[in-house]
């Protein structure tokens, strides 16, 4: 049994020994791809600093422009709001104005359209006016300097010429 065992145990270990060398290949070959993904991984992070770099740049930069348009936001907020407060302001002097004005001016037009109704009717009732040449008619006889004529319900002064 012994030659046996001694049989078995050579079996034994040259199979160890194959599967030490299959294991060395094996190992040379994962530190080769370990090599290759080192330079891999030296080369990506040699070209992401830049972009990283760049990226950096770029968040700096939006953050500045996304600031001043809200400045720029802020800004014609106010504008808006100015002018919205000058318009408020303007209808108030105008209602203001209106209020106070509007009162005394239509009873001056009043007044005034009353007096030239008036003195229009006083002149209708004269007897004399009734007899005067109508306006605008060319006669050869001598007129007064002056002669108030009735036309069209207006009060016209005709300087007179001799003719």
């Amino acid at each position: 049994m012994e030659p046996v065992l001694q049989v078995v145990q050579i079996i034994a270990f040259s199979a160890v020994s194959v599967l030490c060398v299959y294991l060395v290949a094996v190992l040379i070959r994962v530190r080769k791809i370990l090599d290759v993904v080192e330079e891999d991984l030296k080369q990506i992070s040699a070209k992401a600093l830049p972009v990283l770099d760049n990226l950096e740049v770029i968040t700096d930069r939006v953050r500045i422009i996304t600031e001043s348009i809200g400045d720029q936001v802020d800004a014609v907020k106010q504008a808006v709001g100015s002018f919205k407060q000058i318009a408020e302001n303007v209808l108030a002097f105008e209602q203001r104005v209106q209020d106070q004005i509007e009162e005394p001016v239509m009873s001056a037009v009043e007044s005034v359209a009353a007096i030239f109704k008036g003195v229009q009717s006083f002149i209708e009732r004269i007897p004399f006016v009734g007899r005067l040449p109508a306006c605008g008619r060319k006669k050869a006889v001598a007129q007064p300097p002056s002669i108030h004529c009735v036309e069209r319900r207006s009060i016209v002064l005709i300087r007179s010429r001799r003719i």
